[in-house]
């Protein structure tokens, strides 16, 4: 679909600004809402920058290891624990009663099955995980929670990358 003149117009208008702005900030054309005096001034200090020393580049993403800790958490559930501890519970609640009594009592075993067949899963499934405090060499402190600690100790140099920790 073509452009319409008041859209090629505003587009033009758009870079125009820009540019004008681009050149005011740079200093290859003076600001001319600025007073002379002040010009000057800017112009001095903007001289001056250009001399001063550049700091060093500090990395954001690398420090030393202050701390390493390992825990146990349980691990992910597929709802295959679920299914036989309800299976389980519903067999040993059938037992249990009679009547309407022998329905409940199946209906709370397998709830109660399901569970306990969750938690037990859970349980045979724990993983080691590693939480790592760092100081960062911007001054910045930082905690990692990671599934292996890829060999590092405490004071080692370490880099974070990909959000995993590598020896510097």
């Amino acid at each position: 679909m073509p452009l319409s003149t008041i859209q090629i117009a505003a587009i033009a208008s758009a870079a125009i600004a820009v540019g004008g702005i681009a050149a005011v900030k740079t200093g290859v054309v003076q600001n001319p809402f600025q007073p002379a005096g002040q010009a000057e001034a800017t112009a001095a200090n903007t001289g001056k920058a250009k001399v001063a020393k550049a700091s060093p580049v500090v990395c954001h993403e690398c420090g030393v290891v202050e701390s390493i800790e390992s825990f146990t958490e349980k691990g992910q559930a597929s709802g295959g624990g679920a299914v036989a501890g309800g299976v389980v519970g519903a067999i040993v609640g059938h037992q249990i009663g009679a009547g309407r009594g022998k329905d409940l009592a199946t209906i709370a075993g397998a709830v109660g099955g399901a569970i306990a067949g969750n938690e037990i899963e859970k349980n045979t499934k724990k993983v080691t995980r590693y939480r790592i405090a760092l100081r960062m060499n911007d001054g910045t402190r930082q905690k990692l929670t990671l599934d292996a600690a890829n060999g590092v100790a405490v004071g080692d140099k370490v880099k974070i990358v990909d959000g995993a920790l590598v020896r510097n």
